[in-house]
């Protein structure tokens, strides 16, 4: 367990730290002692997080998969990752490793074009870096290159957006649900918006209908269901709230504020759904390509509602107590907290 509060305090510590004056100097750091060490903590992890046995299952029987077999699959870019490892006769852990290294990538590339990178890292870590991308190789690389699909879109490159979004479909098709949202929050070009959206849902029917009517068809019923997704439901619908009533002092451009304003009614949208959507998998598979949104608007939090810089430094360390309250209602209280700790790496295994 403490890797993961070596790496909480290290991002705490920059997150106050950070001052614009020397935001490149501690950007390149969020690199070197941020990023990296997160990076090689999920790659060379050793039976942990609760998936572990099932991808290790996916990795052993794609070993004898064809390569067309592989594109073929409904989740074809992880399924040829795994059988491209076995031509170099990669162990398990590679896996981890490659999915691992996109998602904090992606994660790193988004968190650097925040206020306060360090912040908006630190927010993201006690979930979808512990919970999600400790465990969950095919969300954690598809979550990874749509942090990237986001970049793209707070620069107004739309068609390189819905390129990396259909890219990171192919790892897991579930995160197109996130593309109509998106588009229809870009209001500068209303022509390439709906023509994009168009070519975007042709796609994702042609493509990705097979995953879709399997998701349909495991989702539809109440068998399978998620501990906790009130909680986690809970944490998007807190960065929400203070999204919806202070969006004007973010001093967004008009396509971001309406992004983040959509994502935020989206959140407070799924608190009606999963009352009456069977599976509560379902809502919490959406709600989990909501939460960039905590990142987003907690590290801008400080400079957006704090007049001065003390008031800023304490607002900061606000965010900090509640990341922290996060991983250790997580690490302590979590159904699925056993299956991180103690933490491994390949070297024990």
């Amino acid at each position: 367990m403490y890797i993961y509060w070596v790496l909480f305090l290290v991002l705490a510590v920059g997150a106050l730290f950070n001052r614009s004056e020397n935001s490149a100097r501690m950007r390149a750091g969020l690199l070197l002692f941020g990023a990296l060490p997160t990076a090689l903590m999920i790659g060379l992890r050793w039976k942990v997080g609760p998936d572990w046995v099932g991808y290790s299952d996916i990795f052993n029987y794609t070993r004898f998969y064809s390569l067309g077999r592989s594109i073929s699959h409904f989740d074809p870019a992880f399924i040829t990752l795994n059988w491209l490892l076995h031509q170099f006769n990669a162990p398990f852990w590679t896996v981890n490793a490659v999915c691992g290294t996109i998602f904090v990538a992606g994660l790193t590339a988004f968190c650097r074009r925040q206020p306060n990178p360090w912040l908006a890292f630190l927010v993201a870590f006690p979930y979808l870096v512990i919970a999600v991308a400790m465990s969950g190789d095919r969300q954690s690389a598809a979550l990874g290159i749509m942090f990237f699909a986001f970049n793209a879109f707070d620069r107004e490159r739309l068609t390189s957006f819905v390129i990396l979004l259909l890219l990171a479909a192919l790892f897991h098709g579930s995160i197109l649900l996130i593309l109509p949202i998106c588009l229809l929050s870009y209001s500068r070009n209303g022509l390439q918006r709906m023509l994009l959206l168009a070519i975007a849902g042709g796609l994702a029917v042609y493509f990705f209908h097979e995953t879709f009517g399997i998701y349909a068809r495991r989702y539809s019923g109440d068998r399978i269901q998620s501990t906790g997704v009130a909680y986690r439901l809970a944490m998007n619908t807190f960065a929400a709230a203070i999204f919806l009533v202070f969006q004007r002092r973010f001093e967004l451009k008009e396509h971001q504020r309406l992004l983040w304003r959509n994502i935020s009614l989206c959140t407070i949208g799924l608190i009606l759904l999963v009352a009456v959507v069977p599976s509560s998998t379902a809502v919490d598979r959406f709600l989990l390509y909501l939460f960039p949104l905590q990142s987003f608007v907690l590290s801008r939090v400080p400079n957006a509602l704090s007049p001065d810089g003390r008031a800023a430094a304490q607002a900061t360390g606000a965010v900090i107590l509640y990341a922290a309250l996060i991983q250790v209602t997580f690490l302590f209280f979590a159904t699925f907290a056993r299956y991180y700790i103690p933490y491994r790496t390949i070297f024990h295994g």
